[in-house]
């Protein structure tokens, strides 16, 4: 899973596990069943991305990556993982299953069968869920915790308006609670930046009526950065505990700054924010807000 995207895809799929199961376990061609989740560390140097107990009949075990960008080795690496899983579970069946969320994140070793050696000594079968061809209607009647993903297929870039329509119309229904609701918007928010510009991301919001507080996975952004900085400040000392307070009071008053002044940032100018460690590189740029073009020209010398 990119990690860019990691906090907003697991708290999406930890508030909706059930929906996420009952589609993977389609996917996968294995009995729907009420889910639990399981711990990912599956050794020393593996952790998946998910890790799924259905107690269909017969139970299964589900096994979940989710890529934004293309890595060859992904079927290799799926096939380590699922002999993983299904030693540390007793030797439950285990299916694998990845979901690409954009074309970008296509390989052309992904065909859903991995064999090894001529003949094939070992053949390993997993699902691959490419988001872009699936239905947008299809995924959004699959449930809330799906609904996300709607927005990035094929159907929803070609006409994004009809696209914010229909997801907003899913989040708004009768049978979301108004908490769920607000967190999913968060991530449909968020993911759009996979596939749509800007300006388009920015009407999304304005459909939304959503501010930059409201949004789950801004502030996930700015936790995640704030967790960090704690870790560090027990391990390091009290003195790196407050640098990191620092850099990240800047970071979100820049954030604010910014958003009145070009709107919301787009997903490449978060991750550059993210990734500065020194609170000088950032309040500089607090003066050149007024100056600078656009939230790319603002973030271009980090």
């Amino acid at each position: 899973m990119g990690k860019t995207f990691d906090a907003t895809l697991n708290a999406m799929i930890d508030e909706t596990l059930g929906d996420w199961a009952d589609f993977l376990a389609d996917r996968a061609g294995v009995p729907r069943g009420p889910a639990v989740a399981l711990d990912t560390d599956l050794s020393t140097t593996l952790q998946a991305d998910r890790l799924f107990r259905v107690a269909g009949d017969p139970p299964t075990l589900l096994h979940l990556e989710m890529e934004s960008a293309s890595h060859l080795g992904m079927p290799d690496r799926l096939l380590r993982y699922n002999v993983a899983a299904t030693a540390a579970n007793g030797g439950a069946s285990t299916r694998s299953v990845v979901v690409l969320l954009r074309p970008e994140a296509n390989a052309s070793d992904l065909t859903g069968v991995l064999e090894r050696g001529t003949p094939p000594y070992l053949t390993f079968r997993y699902g691959i869920v490419r988001v872009w061809k699936e239905s947008t209607a299809a995924l959004l009647a699959a449930g809330p915790g799906l609904a996300p993903l709607a927005i990035l297929t094929d159907e929803s870039v070609r006409n994004p308006d009809a696209a914010i329509e229909m997801v907003h119309k899913r989040f708004r229904g009768s049978n979301v609670p108004e908490l769920l609701s607000r967190q999913l918007i968060g991530a449909t928010f968020f993911l759009a930046g996979l596939r749509y510009n800007d300006a388009q991301v920015d009407k999304f919001r304005l459909r939304f009526d959503m501010t930059l507080e409201d949004s789950t996975s801004y502030q996930l952004v700015l936790r995640m950065g704030a967790e960090r900085g704690k870790l560090e400040g027990k391990l390091e000392g009290k003195l790196e505990g407050k640098l990191e307070g620092k850099l990240e009071g800047a970071r979100s008053f820049l954030l604010r700054l910014g958003t009145k002044r070009f709107g919301v940032a787009p997903v490449a100018a978060l991750a550059r924010l993210q990734a500065v460690t020194n609170p000088d590189l950032l309040e500089p740029l607090a003066e050149r807000v007024l100056d600078a073009a656009s939230w790319d020209d603002l973030v271009s010398g980090l």
